[in-house]
């Protein structure tokens, strides 16, 4: 039943490509779209290449920080290559490839298996929790111009509401916020051992306001980053919209990436800024050339990790022995 599950999720993530390919061929004018392409300001989009590593040393931070407070000791230098290096394999279409080099890497410096796959988890957790705080923005941003003027008041006054019951029932919330957390990573770890509750509930006892504001932080500026490469890409391409606008979208384009069903984000970040960039005036043609050049920018981001891998390769036999070992 398990290889019929991961065979299903790899087709799911077909699904992007396909809908990419009907956009290409029934929504647009291809020859438009691929003329814009062709007159790219090459200039633009370089400096946005320059965000790499920039955008990796803060995807490092967050998990270093995980690191420390769960006491597992090791260099922010390390994690950074090999946060690098699985950012990399993670182009190879195997699931789960990712977090199984990570696993591989530090288990292979002597660190404590437990404490690694504890790290990991909580990391994947925060990529999930910071991309949706940061699309909160989106559905700030955009209202007026996808709901209708007479309905807005509406909008505003349920965030009042929202706001207004967080700052009342603050303590409880917040107790049930960690209560829902600690159950999704125990859910996922009992999967690889099941010696790891007591590690896994002292973090949560130790999870303050605090920490779980520096993280959000560091996601928030990871959103934000990734928001400028995709600015800096849309005017390479002479698209003229707000940085403010561009954030919005990429908001968008962040919560949507998390439904696995596309391979980098092709297809479903062109079917957000096809929805949200002609609201801006932007044509079609001229959204999925950016939507394209986006999905071409995350490849060679995952590419650049090569550097680091060649420097410490990692054997593919290690890596497949580590996956067997972490399903059975």
């Amino acid at each position: 039943m398990q290889k019929i599950g991961r065979k299903w999720k790899g087709l799911l993530k077909l699904l992007g490509p396909i809908f990419f390919v009907f956009i290409l061929l029934r929504v647009i004018d291809l020859q438009t779209a691929w003329a814009l392409i062709r007159g790219i300001n090459l200039k633009m989009a370089l400096i946005s290449i320059l965000l790499f590593p920039v955008l990796n040393t803060l995807l490092a931070v967050r998990w270093w920080v995980i690191c420390r407070r769960l006491e597992l000791k090791t260099s922010f230098k390390t994690l950074f290559q090999i946060n690098y290096i699985s950012w990399f394999l993670s182009a190879i279409p195997m699931v789960g490839i990712s977090a199984i080099s990570k696993f591989a890497y530090l288990t292979e410096e002597g660190k404590p298996a437990g404490l690694i796959a504890i790290s990991i988890t909580l990391d994947k957790l925060f990529n999930i929790i910071g991309p949706i705080f940061f699309g909160l923005f989106a559905f700030v941003y955009f209202p007026r111009s996808l709901l209708n003027y007479m309905h807005l008041w509406i909008f505003y006054a349920g965030l009042i509401m929202i706001a207004l019951a967080v700052a009342l029932f603050w303590k409880k919330i917040w107790q049930t916020l960690k209560t829902l957390l600690s159950r999704f990573t125990s859910k996922r770890l009992h999967q690889i051992g099941r010696n790891l509750e007591m590690k896994l509930v002292k973090f949560w006892s130790n999870f303050d306001i605090t920490f779980f504001s520096l993280i959000l932080v560091i996601s928030i500026v990871i959103g934000l980053l990734r928001s400028l490469a995709l600015y800096l890409l849309a005017i390479s391409l002479n698209i003229s919209v707000s940085f403010g606008f561009m954030i919005a979208c990429r908001a968008l384009v962040g919560i949507t990436n998390m439904i696995p069903i596309s391979i980098s984000g092709l297809g479903t970040r062109d079917a957000v800024l096809l929805l949200t960039l002609p609201l801006a005036g932007v044509t079609k043609e001229a959204a999925i050339a950016l939507g394209f050049l986006g999905f071409l920018w995350t490849i060679l981001f995952k590419f650049s990790g090569v550097i680091f891998w060649l420097k410490r390769p990692l054997p593919s036999d290690s890596i497949v022995a580590i996956k067997e070992k972490l399903r059975s």
